[in-house]
């Protein structure tokens, strides 16, 4: 294992759990900003802490690849995130999504639940912080732009409150993006618990041997087979019955 791949292993898991106090910090300061001094003082400096290490790993990780135009090229977002402080939560976000992705389809409607409702809430959020003071701004509190997120997420689109600024468009777009993903998984992840629970073999019964009813053929030469056995006894059974009708049919001698 390279000195990279041993800084990565080891700083995965603290980054990420970072990235989820980065998140707590930035509802936490959306959700109260008019607390007491000391209460804005932490927040400001759990987010200078996270971001000092968030460049920390970034630069490490730069020092530390042998190929670092290629990695700036292949890390677009660790880049971002450190330009761009507020899109360090982007990184939770990346989080969720990786311990989301090997869980089961009967679990799956609740994961997704989970992860809509944390893009609603961060989407309201940024959304209330970039309109409410626009001019000719309608979300104008925290209450309505919960409302118009999960009108917008739920693609109904009522129309009584809409962002006039462009990032506030830019963020109605992502969660748009959002509302639709989310439809179209859920239909997906039906039509696939249908296709997985849909009747089979018992269970315990060996794939590999042939098939228990002889009247259904492994594949297509048993089948051409079975069918020319037919024909061949249909065959037989019609010359006889031709033969009894003309016994019946012989005049008397």
């Amino acid at each position: 294992m390279t000195r990279y791949e041993k800084w990565e292993a080891a700083t995965t898991r603290p980054l990420d759990i970072l990235g989820l106090l980065f998140l707590i910090d930035f509802l936490a300061g959306r959700l109260i900003p008019g607390g007491p001094q000391w209460w804005q003082l932490s927040l400001t400096v759990i987010s200078v802490l996270v971001w000092v290490a968030f460049v920390i790993d970034y630069v490490v990780r730069l020092v530390l690849t042998e190929h670092r135009w290629d990695f700036v090229r292949s890390h677009p977002l660790d880049l971002v995130m450190v330009l761009v402080p507020m899109l360090r939560v982007l990184r939770a976000i990346l989080l969720i999504r990786r311990s989301f992705r090997n869980i089961s389809t009967e679990r799956i409607a609740g994961s997704l639940l989970i992860i809509v409702a944390i893009v609603v809430a961060v989407g309201a959020l940024l959304e209330y912080a970039v309109e409410h003071d626009a001019p000719g701004a309608n979300i104008t509190t925290v209450g309505i732009s919960f409302w118009w997120a999960i009108v917008t997420t739920t693609t109904v689109g009522y129309g009584d409150t809409y962002p006039v600024t462009s990032i506030g468009r830019l963020i109605a777009s992502v969660i748009m993006l959002v509302g639709i993903g989310l439809i179209g998984t859920v239909s997906a992840t039906v039509a696939s618990w249908f296709v997985k629970h849909k009747p089979g073999r018992p269970h315990g019964e060996d794939k590999t041997a042939g098939p228990a009813d002889p009247g259904e053929p492994a594949d297509l030469g048993q089948a051409i087979a079975a069918l020319t056995e037919q024909v061949r006894a249909l065959s037989a059974q019609q010359a006889e019955i031709q033969r009894s009708i003309e016994k019946l049919t012989a005049p008397p001698r």
